[in-house]
């Protein structure tokens, strides 16, 4: 009788921790779940839930830490390959793999939430394994595209071929959008629609034997897509038509010019024909025709402009022309003996000017002689002309008032010793006057102490206007 409470009170403890049991196992797969984060967010320093601390021993909770980081850093470069594979269009080549591949992570999802790390761990691997192979199939579908694409473009002829290398130039730069090639493909998609009508204008004009027509058309062709293989070879095949066309109507414009003494004209028509066929005998001779004519039809203008030229007493551009006809031919006597009294005449007016121009260097002794050398030489000509005269008169003038000195006043301080250059020594002054020719001047001061002084002045018929004052004040 003694042993029946025992046998009661075991059996309550066993239900007790039945039902237990039962509780806990709710908790962990139904429960649970709920509180645990989606691993494509979780942060790499989360713990794991924590287990009563008389159930999970610290290896096993390392162990299970360290395979929830590993699952964590494959997740990490999953999303960067996802990302990289959206930013190349995958969508357009590959949508069933990507997305066979993301439900993979789905699945690693699910066996991570239920703390098969090292089974999600697989599950990743073999998913990150089938995306970076979806990276390499995204250059080969690059290549692919750009050939699709290029051979659409050469070989265009109707609307389906446009579209063709529209799209697969589209596809092409989705995938890489830095790629030139790409780029490039794209430019030309966008414009071969138009290419496509020029070059049907090009092959009705060549059919209608308007070869000019035609080469515009190629011309735009060309210059819409210069890579374009056929659009190149119609333009050429084009241009040789019309060579020999061309070239017979360039020497005929030149010969028709020839004959209007229109030299430039007919050299421009003839240079033309010889850009088509540089070594054709007939293109240099009739060059050499246009330069006999125009050589012989130019020295004569020449000649008589220069001699129009010397009646005027223009006499530097007479010599200038004839020096030009004797440079181009030195057989051309008349220019000859035209030229040796025209250089005497120019040589003449070319030095008066000169004086007349610097008046008051005739201060100095050798340009007042040289100048009353020129004046009496002028005079020394019976027929001097309106021009020499009025320098005859000019030069005499200035000859004579480059001798007739000017009152100059010089003030100081008494105290600065005053000299002018190749004049004289004044010594100290409060104010003088001196008389000087015209010409320039530099008055200098010194005084010890103190720094030099030097004015620079000019003395004409008209200056100084007021005294040159030269002190030395500034101190050493």
């Amino acid at each position: 009788m003694t042993n029946k409470p025992s046998l009661n009170n075991q059996n309550k403890t066993q239900r007790l921790v039945v039902i237990t049991l039962l509780a806990l196992v709710v908790v962990v797969f139904i429960v649970l779940p709920n509180y645990v984060s989606d691993p494509w967010f979780v942060d790499d320093n989360q713990t794991d839930f924590t287990p009563p601390s008389n159930t999970v021993s610290p290896s096993a909770a390392a162990e299970k830490t360290k395979y929830r980081q590993d699952a964590q850093s494959i997740l990490a470069e999953i999303i960067n390959v996802r990302d990289r594979l959206k930013e190349q269009a995958v969508v357009r080549w590959g949508d069933l793999e990507f997305r066979l591949a993301l439900q993979g992570v789905d699945q690693g999802d699910e066996q991570y939430r239920y703390g098969d790390y090292q089974k999600a761990i697989e599950t990743y691997q073999l998913s990150l394994d089938q995306l970076k192979d979806l990276e390499s199939v995204a250059q080969q579908e690059l290549v692919e595209a750009k050939k699709l694409s290029l051979k659409a473009i050469e070989s265009a002829s109707v609307t389906s071929d446009v579209e063709l290398a529209v799209d697969r130039a589209e596809l092409a730069i989705a995938i890489a959008p830095d790629d030139d090639e790409a780029q490039i493909l794209v430019s030309r998609a966008s414009n071969l629609s138009q290419l496509i009508t020029l070059l049907a204008e090009g092959r009705y004009y060549s059919e209608q034997n308007d070869l000019g027509s035609a080469k515009a058309a190629y011309e735009k062709a060309v210059a819409l897509d210069p890579q374009h293989i056929a659009a190149a070879a119609e333009l050429l095949t084009t241009k040789q038509s019309i060579t020999e066309e061309t070239f017979r109507g360039h020497m005929s414009d030149g010969f028709v010019a020839l004959n209007k003494l229109d030299f430039e004209q007919a050299s421009t028509a003839f240079n033309h024909a010889g850009v088509i066929h540089p070594n054709h005998p007939s293109v240099q001779q009739a060059l050499n025709q246009v330069a006999s004519e125009q050589s012989q039809l130019l020295v004569d203008q020449q000649m008589i402009q220069a001699g129009t030229l010397a009646q005027q007493e223009q006499w530097q551009g007479a010599l200038a022309i004839y020096q030009r006809l004797l440079l181009t031919d030195n057989s051309l006597t008349e220019a000859k003996v035209r030229k040796v009294s025209v250089s005497v005449r120019a040589s003449l007016d070319r030095q008066i000017i000169a004086l007349l121009d610097d008046p008051l260097s005739l201060a100095e002794s050798r340009a007042f002689y040289k100048g009353q050398t020129l004046l009496a030489d002028a005079k020394g000509f019976a027929n001097p002309g309106p021009r020499l005269s009025r320098q005859i008169d000019q030069l005499d003038k200035a000859l004579q008032a480059s001798q007739i000195p000017v009152a100059v006043i010089i003030q100081s301080d008494n105290l600065t010793q005053i000299s002018v250059y190749k004049v004289a020594n004044l010594g100290t002054l409060q104010q003088t006057s001196i008389s000087l020719k015209p010409g320039l001047y530099i008055a200098a001061g010194q005084r010890a102490g103190y720094r030099d002084s030097r004015v620079e002045f000019e003395v004409s018929e008209q200056s100084p206007t007021g005294p040159i004052v030269v002190i030395c004040s500034e101190k050493i």
